[in-house]
């Protein structure tokens, strides 16, 4: 959620740094078992990407020398299943929900039965994610790297205060009752905080509660909002409740000396970047005044209040699928087994370029400058509503539903209004937002 510099240096300069990583990293060529993909034959492979920092081209072609990539560019914003249509790419990479869509009208290729063909090593997969990747009870697409939310705590404030340490699996409304445990006196620049999460928009924290408790602003099915109901009442409710408590710091600004949990002065953090955020902690402090060290450990969640156990608050920027009327399906599966498997995981661990994200290939992903990356993996996935993404063509405008959320709570906050008569005016309003955008949508037609 917190703007962060350094990942903005990481993505520009990728493409440079990956060349350096291939240079020093071979594999022997090698093909498909039961394959007709020969590594002496001349082939080219569409790869249809919106994001082309999640592959490297260079670390497969040394596996496939003849195979020639041809790279098509989706925009993120054009008609992706007319696209497709138009291209015919052989990969497509696909964020959660357009994996979802296109698997049930059986755009993509199945692979369980190309992995039981090639006897593909899953089990050193993050546990759950296959099965959270089925859709209709059959696997369409693999994910090489994954980003989940985890609840960063300073033990040593806990200690201090005499506050029971997080647990794994805890529930947003746990994280905040703890919170709450802690002092709320003292000046708001040097004072201790129950907890740090930006504020500087109450979507974030509101968005992030109702993904993690499966809820959804409305339904893409018959474009109808779904706002005001007594489960996001419960939400909105929780979130005014933290603010109002004065438990939370929700500054977002940019650099450590200017984050109150790295520099000792928050309890926890809940982070919706978990690697980004294990990296800025355990980066080099010593040119930052008045910074003290501190114990730093890591809980696995928010988790789903109905099941502890799994997380829906995961995020999953990548699946890689082959398109069902590909001429090349054993290629693109070569490309498949290749990025997901654990060579390049290795790869990616020995050059120290996770880009915020979390390796799916926990064979070389264990451990980071001396932290575990074990609670990463702890909470079973739940891709049924995932964070961040919309339906493909989706008419909602987030920005507008920002500025309208934003508006209603700060009257809430304010007492101008109750939460009753916001949650009905942000139902409204939403709703008018939804009709205007298909009445647009009609009119270009």
């Amino acid at each position: 959620m917190k703007i962060n510099l350094l990942k903005k240096a990481l993505i520009v300069s990728l493409s440079a740094i990956l060349l350096v990583i291939s240079a020093g990293f071979s594999l022997d060529p090698k093909a498909s078992a039961n394959s007709d993909t020969q590594v002496d034959t001349k082939q080219t492979l569409k790869v249809l990407y919106k994001e082309k920092y999640f592959f490297d081209e260079e670390l497969f072609k040394q596996q496939f020398p003849n195979t020639q990539i041809q790279e098509v560019k989706w925009d993120g914003k054009s008609d992706l299943k007319a696209f497709i249509a138009k291209q015919s790419p052989d990969v497509i990479m696909l964020n959660t929900l357009e994996y979802q869509q296109l698997s049930k009208e059986n755009q993509l290729a199945e692979l369980g039965q190309l992995i039981k063909r090639d006897n593909y090593d899953t089990t050193t997969m993050y546990p759950g994610l296959l099965d959270a990747l089925k859709v209709n009870g059959k696997l369409y697409g693999l994910s090489p790297t994954f980003n989940t939310e985890s609840i960063f705590y300073n033990a040593d404030l806990f200690k201090k205060y005499n506050v029971p340490l997080p647990k794994d699996g805890m529930t947003w409304q746990e994280i905040l009752k703890l919170a709450a445990k802690f002092p709320t006196s003292g000046n708001k620049d040097n004072r201790i905080w129950g907890l740090h999460y930006p504020l500087d928009n109450y979507t974030y924290l509101i968005n992030d509660m109702a993904t993690s408790e499966g809820l959804t602003r409305y339904n893409p099915n018959t474009l109808k909002a779904t706002m005001n109901t007594a489960a996001w009442k419960r939400v909105f409710s929780m979130a005014i409740t933290a603010i109002k408590s004065n438990t939370i710091e929700g500054s977002n600004t940019v650099g450590y000396s200017n984050d109150p949990f790295i520099m000792g002065r928050a309890a926890m953090t809940v982070s919706t970047q978990s690697m980004e955020t294990l990296r800025d902690v355990t980066a080099d402090k010593a040119a930052i005044a008045n910074y003290k060290p501190f114990t730093v450990k890591i809980a696995a969640g928010p988790a789903d209040p109905k099941n502890p156990k799994t997380t829906r608050n995961i995020h999953l920027p990548s699946i890689m699928t082959i398109k069902a009327s590909s001429a090349n399906k054993d290629l693109a599966w070569n490309f498949i087994k290749f990025y997901n498997g654990a060579d390049f995981a290795k790869s990616k661990s020995i050059s120290d370029q996770f880009l915020g994200y979390s390796l799916t290939r926990m064979d070389y992903s264990k451990e980071y400058n001396g932290y575990s990356l074990e609670t990463f993996y702890k909470l079973k996935p739940n891709l049924e509503t995932p964070p961040y993404v919309n339906p493909i063509g989706n008419l909602f405008n987030n920005s507008q539903y920002s500025v309208i959320l934003q508006s209603e709570v700060k009257q809430v906050l304010s007492n101008k209004k109750t939460l009753d008569k916001a949650l009905v005016s942000i139902q409204t309003q939403v709703q008018k937002s939804l009709d205007d955008a298909v009445k647009k949508q009609k009119a270009k037609k």
